[in-house]
């Protein structure tokens, strides 16, 4: 186990996240480990800012959009036939349609709640007898389900 190991594991099991000098004696490898610690303190630091700013712009106000996105681990990617989902935890891939490769891409690049998304879409191809909404509401609670769609 190396030291930037240790010191999260000591870390992750105190509580603690200061990035100081372990107790008792230390060993040389500690001694020289000044730019690991200031390292570690900062991917800490980053990383409770970032949860914390999360968490802020969660319920922050009724007003503000619902902006669907794709979860953390799904990456997509546009292809002739239609387009791709992959998860990459799982590491699950699923095909879509032209159609179903349309309101990711919309979902992915002008965001925006369900209802936003879906209007977008009616408008771009001419949705006169509402085929569009009907199968974009199901597809998209489908990848919410299914855990690739966040709000």
């Amino acid at each position: 186990m190396n030291l930037y190991q240790k010191l999260v594991r000591r870390s992750w099991e105190s509580g603690e996240y200061n990035a100081g000098p372990s107790e008792g004696k230390e060993t040389s490898a500690e001694l020289e480990g000044q730019g690991l610690r200031k390292f570690l303190r900062s991917k800490m630091e980053w990383v409770v800012e970032r949860e914390a700013y999360e968490a802020g712009s969660i319920g922050n106000s009724a007003q503000e959009d619902r902006s669907m996105k794709l979860a953390q681990y799904v990456k997509f990617r546009e292809e002739k036939f239609g387009g791709v989902l992959f998860e990459t935890r799982s590491e699950k891939v699923y095909t879509l349609s032209q159609t179903g490769s349309a309101v990711v891409k919309e979902i992915s690049t002008e965001g925006g709640d369900a209802k936003a998304v879906i209007e977008r879409l009616k408008v771009k191809f001419d949705d006169a007898d509402g085929t569009i909404e009907k199968d974009a509401t199901e597809f998209i609670n489908d990848l919410k389900t299914k855990g690739l769609l966040v709000d």
